[in-house]
This record gives structure tokens, C-alpha cells and sequence, in this order.
């Protein structure tokens, strides 16, 4: 129980990601990709793939965050 609680704090806490993609640096949201796949795997090796359904949404959504933050910071550094 305590692992699926920590999975959902996790999933709270960075649901939002692509909205607030622009705040964090791109090895912050390596660093949170990281996490992730740490607690999905960590739910599958006891069992509980099944209930790690919000980190295989939120693994996309990381993904897609550090496509944007990469487009951004190209587009910040190649003229108009």
C-alpha cells in the first residue's frame, strides 16, 4: 500500500508537467523521468504493474515535456 500511495503523490505532484514544462531545466525532467521509471519498475518487480497504469500516462507526458523544453530552448537560440 504504501508503494501505490507513493505512486499516486508521484503522479500528483507531476501530472501537470506539460503545462509547467518551461520551469524546469531539461535534467530536472530527466531527473523526474528517472523517478518514474524507478517506481514503475519497482511496482512491477512486486506484482503491481496493473496499478502503475498513472506512470505509463506520466512517462508519456515527461517525454513529450522534454520534446517542448528541447523545441524551446532551439528556437531560443537560432534567430527569428
Amino acid at each position: 500500500m504504501a508503494l501505490l500511495e507513493k505512486i499516486a503523490a508521484f503522479a500528483r505532484e507531476h501530472g501537470d508537467i506539460l503545462a509547467r514544462y518551461h520551469l524546469y531545466s531539461m535534467d530536472d525532467l530527466k531527473r523526474i523521468e528517472q523517478e518514474c521509471w524507478s517506481l514503475h519498475d519497482e511496482a512491477c518487480s512486486r506484482g503491481a504493474c496493473g496499478s502503475a497504469g498513472e506512470l505509463v500516462e506520466l512517462e508519456y507526458l515527461i517525454g513529450r515535456a522534454k520534446e517542448m523544453k528541447a523545441k524551446r530552448m532551439e528556437e531560443e537560440r537560432s534567430p527569428g
